[in-house]
């Protein structure tokens, strides 16, 4: 096994000792391999804009193979974590990347994460290792099917517009700065756990409709809104990648009992079983979902107390994700 250039120098003596016994007697020279040969792509960036896009796409495949050969619960041990640990460092020179392994708000899938996700990247005009290692984080399949949730919850509240909106983790509002002038009389009720998120999306929205925000978390925050349904929709975004079943149940519940008028839906998202991004996510940088199938998901509905009629979900252009929509006929 080979020690990296320039880029990390940490201690081997991991490596004479045995691995814990959970992960006992797996095989690290292939991934040893790969984040060498990461490392010195990275050191000697080429300056030609073909090479570097196309070596960098390379690079981040070769390491994540090696990575996807490994049982998916040892991919966070702190033998693969030690030895990941050079390739991290250089992932973190990306800022969009360094926020997904520190989540410097407090809490993942802040906001300005995902105003970034939103925006995307331009092609590097450098050859800083950071700029292209951003610039692949931001165009890989896994952002994008987070611009077509924003783009696909944009289209389901423009489709009940003027109407009564209830968005739940709202962020800054990414989905209605797409044209917010689409929700002119319509009354928007925003809510989400950032009060600096919601201030921004106050600031997109409020020349346009009448905006009510509340600063809490879903629980609290539908006891809160009450008074102002019921709503013709009901977006709670990608709030179930972050959510064990029995509180999607229960808020989705709630929601369809309390909050929702007669004809009205819920709409959300959530990321599939089967990402094949899944170990970038995990492994690198520290972005942890909870990923669920189809029949997961028509399970949650079931149980939430919606009718299998009522219940409508597709895939997102990239089949990453699942949107879900749910109706009271």
């Amino acid at each position: 096994m080979r020690e990296w250039p320039a880029f990390a120098t940490l201690s081997r003596s991991w490596r004479l000792g045995r691995m814990d016994e959970t992960h006992s007697g797996i095989d690290l020279d292939e991934l040893d391999r790969e984040v060498g040969d990461f490392c010195r792509f990275f050191e000697l960036m080429p300056r030609d804009p073909a090479a570097a896009m196309h070596g960098t796409a390379s690079q981040m495949h070769a390491l994540c193979c090696a990575l996807a050969k490994l049982p998916a619960p040892a991919w966070n041990s702190p033998n693969i974590q030690r030895l990941l640990a050079p390739a991290r460092h250089l992932h973190a020179r990306s800022s969009f990347v360094r926020r997904l392994q520190e989540w410097p708000r407090g809490y993942p899938g802040d906001f300005e994460t995902v105003e970034l996700l939103a925006a995307g990247a331009s092609l590097p005009t450098t050859a800083d290792p950071g700029d292209w290692i951003e610039w692949h984080a931001l165009n890989t399949a896994i952002a994008q099917q987070h611009r077509n949730r924003i783009w696909w919850q944009y289209l389901k509240m423009c489709a009940t517009t003027p109407g009564r909106i209830l968005s739940i983790g709202c962020g800054g509002g990414a989905d209605f700065q797409i044209a917010p002038h689409r929700f002119t009389g319509s009354t928007v009720v925003l809510v989400d756990l950032d009060r600096q998120a919601l201030v921004l999306a106050e600031e997109r929205l409020s020349r346009y409709c009448d905006v009510h925000i509340v600063c809490g978390d879903v629980r609290r925050a539908i006891r809160q809104v009450q008074d102002e349904g019921p709503f013709d929709v009901v977006v709670c975004g990608c709030l179930s990648d972050y959510l064990d079943d029995r509180t999607i149940i229960s808020v989705l519940g709630e929601l369809r009992c309390r909050l929702l008028r007669v004809g009205g839906s819920i709409v959300f998202t959530n990321i599939a079983a089967g990402n094949p991004f899944r170990v970038w996510m995990e492994a690198i940088a520290d972005w942890k979902l909870v990923h669920r199938s189809e029949p997961e998901l028509r399970k949650i509905a079931t149980a939430a107390g919606f009718d299998r009629l009522d219940f409508s979900v597709r895939r997102d252009p990239t089949g990453l994700t699942h949107l879900v929509e749910l109706s009271v006929p």
